[in-house]
């Protein structure tokens, strides 16, 4: 294939990766501003029904101080040696403790979370109702449908009790007037039936209805949800916060519709937390306290014995003023032995709560190994001292240890008796909740912005994804970066065309297409001159070309360059013939060639206009004339090329038309005579071009660009494919076509297209001077 390259090609540098750059993004954007700014104006008013239709979220928050509690005196010796349980639970643990099912489970079955009565409305016209509608009034039913709620419908459900097959359920509610109501199933069937105020039960369902106000015949939807449910959807609206880290301050936070339930539940949480831990220290020391007093009474008896002992010793050994190196063994071993008493209590303990196994009582054992190691080296360093000293000063450390160890023990059951009537539990309430005045939901500002940033990119997208995937090639630089294929044309699209192509529509329609049988000159149906449609007859000459009806219009300005560009660069083909093809209909294949050959005929030279798509071909109504006799019964052998060449009233042109529509259009033009009519037609005519069927529709254009000595290309914007396009030229290549370049056709005029704003403003001006 032979492939010319032409210098006028379109403007600009394209990327070298073939990608969209920024200012070809920047142009696109420029191009559609009105779509783009009407999809942003639908998200901006979107947000604006969501912030008015949207049920306000009110939020109440209750400040609780976290005290760190007393140490137990049997837990000092662990939380000094830093192993073992924390006996001073943190705030994240207690914040924790917060979120609990022992706190929220009474919170829940308090107010009846458990269990959901909604009115049915209809979407969004249903939420604009209730938006107007006061609470305890009801409101007209709208569109007549009565059954749905409308604002104004209250209900409160006391109890409600089902089985467990139905927990989770959405039983329906009809409220019957009078207070009466009846309950459904999930697929209609009848529970029971019942009255405000009065307890119903039946089918093993029971229920108690507190509140209800409605017109008969609306529906209300009622679940009752299983406990672990209603729990788990209660925690989604509250939030427990550290307000400050390490400083036991924490923030409980809910929400509700209501703000006076917002500020009521805060506080009834907090409370409830309250009551729980108050319940739980009270229990903890409970326990302590049952075994310090168990251990009392061992302790006095430990601690009498060692007296006994010590004052007898004393006795029998005439006792002495202890040396300093005894005094120093003396507070050395009441050390030792205070902190091995401590361990023993505290693992007694510890066996209450744990298993001997436990990495708690595993700890207490390690240190009551090293402490007895310890002590005995601390014990072998006094090895010399004499007998009767050395069992003086152990006499005299266990009776100090054991006096220690039991005032230490009563001292702390008294603390505990003291604690345990305390009703706060180490934890605080610092402020209380109050009523909101404000929802946090929705927040307008945050709506709008999104409602309008959302919008915005919405509209870049949908511009950007209906550019590149939704409508065909619309670039004529990705064309020649993809297909190497010169664009040498870019004709606008042309207002006052569309208006031609409505008159040529109205031509061309008849009532009935009638196919070509036996006769040689049949034609595709009745006579567009008496065509019952009601579309006059067409007089010869009046043309529809908007070259010679609107030779100023900005679209014949682009062709006037693809004609300076084809006769520069015809002096390089092998003749004279010029095909026009497209890869699909409605290209503008037809348009470019009849308007081309208009052009040329303008400035002199002698043009053939060949309409050779005998199978759809409507170059003939383009001069307001008819298809009958032409290029079809010419290949047919039932005429000469003379008796059907025309006149189409522009000086220099003549036509040729398509001619009625045979049955074998391809077997025809693969005939001798075919070229040889071509040949003959070329010597006689300065141009001759020829209008095809489309190329990928059908083997006709291959067969005429094999004798065509140029090949031109026209691509409508946005109508083909990459595919489509690569396609074709990859076939014309196989049918060994001189492929000149391309023509884009109708690109629409946008912002961007600067040049031919240009071209237009200077149109213009020629105008008014002219006029002047």
């Amino acid at each position: 294939m032979n492939m010319f390259r032409f210098s006028n090609g379109p403007s600009g540098t394209p990327t070298g990766d073939g990608q969209l750059s920024a200012r070809d993004l920047m142009n696109l954007m420029r191009d559609h501003v009105w779509e783009i700014a009407g999809i942003t104006a639908i998200g901006i008013a979107l947000a604006v029904a969501y912030v008015f239709i949207a049920t306000p979220i009110y939020s109440a928050d209750v400040l609780v101080r976290v005290d760190a509690p007393e140490p137990n005196a049997l837990g000092i010796a662990l939380q000094n040696q830093g192993d073992g349980p924390s006996m001073a639970p943190s705030a994240t643990a207690e914040m924790q403790v917060m979120q609990s099912r022992s706190v929220i489970q009474p919170i829940v079955e308090r107010y009846r979370f458990d269990i959901s009565a909604t009115p049915v409305t209809i979407p969004v016209l249903g939420d604009i109702a209730a938006r107007f509608a006061t609470p305890g009034e009801l409101s007209q039913p709208w569109l007549g449908l009565g059954s749905f709620a409308w604002g104004g419908e209250q209900i409160q459900v006391g109890s409600l009790e089902v089985p467990h097959a139905l927990e989770g359920e959405p039983l329906r509610l009809i409220a019957l007037g009078s207070g009466a109501y009846e309950l459904q199933g999930p697929s209609g069937e009848h529970l029971l039936s019942g009255t405000v105020g009065k307890p119903a039960s039946s089918y093993g369902v029971s229920m108690t209805m507190t509140q209800l106000v409605a017109r008969p015949g609306t529906k209300f939807k009622v679940i009752r949800w299983n406990t672990l449910d209603a729990i788990t959807q209660f925690l989604t609206t509250m939030r427990v916060r550290a307000r400050a880290q390490d400083t036991g301050i924490v923030t409980i936070s809910y929400n509700n519709e209501n703000p006076v339930m917002a500020a009521q539940i805060a506080n009834a949480i907090a409370e409830q937390y309250i009551a729980s831990a108050v319940a739980a220290r009270q229990r903890d020391d409970t326990k302590t306290l049952a075994f310090i007093n168990g251990e009392v009474p061992r302790l006095r008896a430990e601690l009498k014995r060692s007296e006994e002992a010590l004052n007898s010793f004393r006795t029998s050994s005439q006792s002495f003023q202890p040396t300093a190196e005894a005094q120093a063994y003396l507070q050395g071993g009441i050390e030792f032995q205070r902190q091995i008493a401590t361990l023993q209590l505290q693992r007694t303990q510890m066996l209450q709560r744990f298993q001997p196994d436990s990495q708690w009582v595993r700890n207490i054992d390690s240190q009551l190994s090293q402490l007895t190691s310890a002590k005995a080296s601390f014990d072998a360093r006094f090895g010399g001292m004499p007998t009767s000293e050395r069992k003086n000063v152990e006499l005299a450390r266990d009776a100090r240890v054991a006096e220690a160890i039991y005032l230490g023990m009563v001292n702390k059951a008294e603390q505990l008796s003291v604690r345990r009537a305390s009703t706060t539990g180490g934890v605080n309430i610092v402020d209380n909740a109050l009523r909101p005045h404000r929802p946090i939901k929705p927040n307008r500002l945050l709506v709008l912005s999104a409602g309008t940033g959302v919008g915005l990119l919405a509209g870049m997208f949908f511009v950007f994804i209906r550019r590149h995937v939704m409508t065909g090639v619309t670039d004529p630089l990705f064309v020649e970066r993809t297909t190497s294929v010169p664009v040498f044309g870019e004709v606008l699209f042309s207002p006052q065309q569309a208006q031609l192509d409505q008159e040529i529509a109205a031509a061309t329609r008849t009532p009935a297409v009638v196919r070509r049988a036996a006769s040689p000159f049949a034609v595709s149906g009745p006579d567009p001159a008496q065509n019952t449609a009601g579309v006059p007859a067409l007089a010869a000459g009046m043309t529809r070309v908007l070259a010679a009806r609107f030779p100023q219009d900005v679209s014949v300005e682009a062709l006037r360059v693809v004609r300076t560009t084809l006769n520069r660069d015809l002096a390089h083909s092998p003749n004279n013939i010029v095909m026009f093809t497209g890869p699909t209909p409605s290209a503008g294949k037809s348009f470019v060639a009849a308007n081309l050959a208009v052009l040329q005929a303008e400035i002199g030279s002698r043009v053939l206009l060949i309409d050779a798509d005998m199978r759809r071909g409507r170059l003939a109504y383009f001069f307001g004339q008819f298809n009958r006799g032409g290029l079809s019964d010419i290949l047919a052998g039932d005429t000469e090329p003379a008796e059907v060449t025309r006149n189409v009233g522009v000086p220099g042109l003549s036509f040729i038309s398509c001619g009625s529509y045979p049955d074998n259009p391809a077997e025809l033009m693969m005939k001798r005579r075919f070229k040889a009519t071509l040949q003959r037609l070329s010597a006689e005519y300065d141009l001759v071009i020829v209008d095809t069927p489309p190329f990928l529709a059908v083997t006709d254009a291959a067969i005429v660009a094999g004798e065509a000595g140029a090949t031109v290309l026209v691509l409508r914007s946005g109508m083909q494919t990459e595919y489509e396009i690569t396609e074709t030229v990859k076939k014309l290549e196989r049918a060994e076509a001189r492929l000149f370049g391309a023509v884009f056709n109708a690109i629409p005029l946008r912002r961007s297209n600067r040049n031919y704003g240009y071209a237009t403003g200077y149109k213009t001006l020629e105008l008014i001077e002219d006029a002047s």
